[in-house]
């Protein structure tokens, strides 16, 4: 269900708007909504539908009207949203669902953005905030209860607007505002602020008369209605208006925009300019940073250490999405910002989005930040970057570039002077660049993460419900992000117990719709690696997941795509390098072994859901389980003292010679090893209904030769018993010795 405030009172379900009833009704649930998450008293509520003479039958009648809306407000679950409660009601719904809620969050994350100097996105989170609107807020209800609320959004909403298009004017976008200003100013003539943004647009176009007027208009209102002068702002915009020596030149006026935008706040009241401003631009800290502690102190022992004739290394921070590389970087960088006196610098490149900042842009915000006038930015890139580097020249200053998506979008915005310290955030190594340091990130250990869910929720739930702490944080992965998702669902359901949570994230199918809370999502988070995947990889990665082995080698990318060992190989190293999979560590120096983190595994599991062909995933399942056989049989061949199996090499040899070799030299190390991923293969056989390799490779499991104590085969023991050839599935049938029943039931397989 949506709920929407922001103009008429509406529910929609599915699209379809649900009728309400007559206006107290509407009223009764607006109320509600205004206060979901919070008990809202019997008596609040009469007063708000009758106000202060509600008849003598109203608590009765109210009690009808929630019975009502309750029947109307079932959830998918059969559960209704109104709950009764000793001394009133509550209604629990998302806040996502809520337009009021939605467009609160897009006014705070547009304010953030405009605040870390992220123009662009600043004012498409505002400008996507004010299209939620249908009208006046609670247009269709009682006020008199709600009246406060009224207020304080079309407050809210009108601020917003405001701070939006003194952006949009800066950025030099003004002919489009003028024209949203000028019918803003007709709707809300007392804006003093708005009036102002209109004058300074109409004087960057060159038409300072109409700017002029638009002042007189203003001044003759305020005087006629209310006895006063405008404000000191409006005053300081008009003032300087006169102060012009000629007419501006018609059209777009940069000069006009500079002394109108920025005199008053660069220049003293003797005419002089004022010191430079030292740019301050980190994000706060997050309140709840944990662990990491040693990988903290590298980082701020190597930025802050003295640094000789060369330049200081570049920090890059790499590591799989969601695992926490911003907040680590942030966390250092407000560490270290006192041994950078000039200042700090910071951008969001958004290297992996579908609108990643151009290195164009970000120049221009930095060197504005440098107290470099806006009419003096250059127009080129090459421009740019040389006004960059002088300014940044003998300064010590620290640049934060968090997400960024390629050596191409970073080069240009590293300084030379190796005074200023530079730390990069980014889902990729960037081997590109020169003298770079790189510090990969994993996810947390399960100490750590259980502490960050500490932090988030309190500590009494936490010690509460250990067990369900614990469950949560195991299904989460260790991920930071998928943690503090978490966290949040729980902040925001103060009367859940974790366990509710932790059962429902137990659900593989439905664990990553769990862990999604406003403009945070695990699933989002692994798209944006997986969409610069190319499609090869992407394939591999989505057969990997429904093959869902713990580990596995190469190998079974190489069989599952027909390719070669190296290209296989080369694959791989693609998917690794996007944090999408990970490399076990194995201590030795055999073939590397590769694991899915469990998020990541249900991410592409989903995308194979969507993406694939049962026909096709029953293709590369049945490769995988082929090569499994041939070289089960590399494996079990060649066993010394006459014995044998009954699996043979094909006479053309074999299309992954390295594993072959591998299984040949080190047999029952081989098998040991590769167990786990051949009895995840009989199980996707039996998923994907190849019941007669399933039985093949179960069989030839069983019956391959075992290790020894010492891992090493049987028959190389020293003083041995008598040998006996270890039989293959056929010699094992044909004697009846061994019985193999594979029972196909959805995914399982059971053997005997």
């Amino acid at each position: 269900m949506e709920f929407r405030l922001l103009g008429p009172v509406e529910v929609l379900g599915h699209g379809r708007l649900i009728p309400l009833g007559g206006r107290k009704r509407r009223t009764l649930l607006a109320t509600l909504l205004v206060e979901h998450g919070r008990v809202v008293s019997t008596a609040k509520l009469v007063d708000a539908v009758w106000g202060a003479a509600p008849p003598g039958t109203a608590r009765g009648v109210l009690q009808t009207y929630v019975s009502a809306l309750r029947r109307t407000l079932i959830g998918p679950d059969g559960a209704s949203a109104i709950v009764t409660q000793s001394s009133g009601y509550l209604l629990q719904v998302n806040p996502q669902t809520v337009d009021r809620d939605v467009f609160e969050r897009l006014v705070g994350l547009g304010r953030a953005a405009l605040a870390h100097g992220r123009s662009g996105e600043g004012i498409r989170r505002l400008r996507a905030a004010d299209d939620i609107w249908r009208g006046v807020a609670l247009d269709d209800v009682d006020h008199h209860a709600l009246s406060a609320e009224v207020l304080r959004l079309e407050e809210l909403r009108l601020t917003a607007v405001e701070e939006r298009v003194a952006t949009e004017l800066a950025l030099g976008h003004v002919e489009q505002t003028c024209a949203e200003l000028t019918g803003l100013v007709g709707s809300h003539p007392y804006r003093e602020r708005l009036r102002g943004h209109l004058m300074t647009a109409l004087a960057m176009m060159g038409r300072r008369s109409d700017a002029l007027a638009v002042y007189r208009e203003a001044r003759a209102l305020l005087i006629g209605e209310m006895g006063i002068e405008p404000g000191p702002e409006l005053r300081n915009i008009h003032e300087l208006l006169l102060r012009e020596d000629e007419a501006p030149p018609p059209g777009p006026y940069p000069g006009q925009r500079q002394r109108i935008t920025s005199t008053a706040a660069t220049n003293q009241p003797d005419g002089t300019r004022a010191a430079p401003i030292r740019p301050a631009q980190l994000p706060p800290q997050p309140v709840d940073f944990t662990g990491r502690r040693a990988v903290v102190e590298s980082l701020v022992q190597t930025i802050t250490a003295p640094v000789g004739r060369g330049t200081r290394p570049v920090e890059v921070i790499v590591g799989r999405g969601g695992v926490g590389k911003s907040a680590l970087a942030v966390r250092v960088g407000h560490e270290v910002c006192d041994h950078y006196p000039d200042g700090q610098l910071y951008a969001d490149l958004r290297g992996l989005s579908d609108t990643p900042l151009e290195p164009l842009d970000v120049l221009g915000g930095f060197l504005r930040a440098l107290d470099v006038a806006a009419e003096a930015v250059p127009e080129t890139l090459a421009e740019r970057v040389q006004l960059y580097r002088t300014r940044t020249a003998g300064r010590r200053l620290l640049v934060l570039l968090d997400d960024a998506g390629s050596e191409s979008q970073l080069r240009p915005l590293l300084p030379a002077a190796p005074g200023c310290a530079v730390l990069v955030t980014c889902r990729t190594a960037l081997g590109g660049l020169d003298g770079i340091r790189l510090t990969e990130l994993d996810v947390l250990e399960t100490a750590e993460a259980a502490e960050l869910l500490d932090r988030i929720v309190g500590s009494g739930r936490t010690r509460q419900e250990p067990d369900a702490t614990r469950a949560i944080v195991e299904h989460c992965g260790g991920l930071p992000l998928a943690i503090r998702v978490a966290g949040a669902r729980l902040v925001g359901r103060r009367n859940w117990p974790l366990e509710v949570l932790a059962s429902r994230l137990a659900d593989e199918r439905r664990r990553l719709d769990e862990l999604a809370a406003g403009d945070q999502e695990v699933r989002a988070s692994f798209a944006l690696s997986y969409q610069t995947l190319d499609p090869s990889a992407q394939a591999a990665l989505r057969l990997l997941a429904v093959l869902g082995a713990p580990d596995f080698a190469s190998w079974t990318v190489s069989a599952a795509l027909s390719l070669s060992e190296t290209a296989g190989e080369q694959l791989l190293d693609r998917l690794v390098d996007a944090w999408l999979v990970d490399v076990v560590p194995t201590g030795s120096r055999e073939q590397p072994r590769y694991r899915l983190h469990e998020l990541v595994r249900l991410f592409a599991r989903e995308r194979a859901e969507i993406e694939d062909p049962d026909d096709l995933l029953r293709q590369g399942i049945g490769a995988i389980a082929a090569a499994g056989l041939h070289l089960i049989g590399a494996a079990s061949h060649p066993a010394p003292s006459g014995e044998f199996l009954a699996w043979h090499l094909p006479a053309d040899g074999s299309p992954f010679d390295t594993a072959v070799q591998t299984a040949l030299s080190h047999p029952a190390l081989w098998l040991a090893r590769e167990r786990a991923t051949l009895d995840a293969v009989v199980t996707a056989c039996a998923a994907y209904r190849l019941d007669d390799l399933a039985r093949e490779v179960a069989g030839a499991l069983t019956g391959s030769t075992s290790s020894g104590p010492d891992g090493r085969h049987p028959s190389t023991h020293t003083g041995a018993a008598k040998r006996r050839p270890s039989p293959g599935l056929g010699a094992v049938c044909a004697a009846e010795k061994l019985q193999i029943r594979c029972t196909c039931r959805g995914a399982e397989l059971q053997r005997s």
